[in-house]
């Protein structure tokens, strides 16, 4: 009966931890920042996103995706970043000579 009991409680601690989490998912959160980048990094990124230390996270982060990394950096990069993507929409991608 006791094992039982504990099951259950076990149970409904995993299930609690699972449902508070945000979208039932632990976060991936940056646990440091970089305050350099290469150019290099900034033109061939996709996307880039900001993390704010208000939720799950405890640390203020620029997320910057190029293929299938990620990459933590300084919020006060960000100017750079809009900067060097532009520069990148604007010319748009580097098309192959057949």
């Amino acid at each position: 009966m006791e094992l039982r009991t504990a099951a259950v409680l076990l149970l409904f601690l995993c299930a609690s931890i699972f449902i508070t989490t945000e979208a039932g998912l632990i976060p991936n959160c940056c646990l440091s920042t970089r305050d350099k980048i290469s150019r290099i990094k900034i033109k061939n990124a996709q996307k880039y996103d900001l993390q704010s230390d208000a939720g799950p996270c405890e640390v203020k982060a620029l997320i910057l995706h190029v293929g299938k990394k990620r990459f933590c950096l300084d919020p006060k990069l960000e100017k750079m970043v809009k900067r060097g993507m532009r520069k990148m929409n604007m010319h748009g991608p580097k098309q192959k000579s057949q």
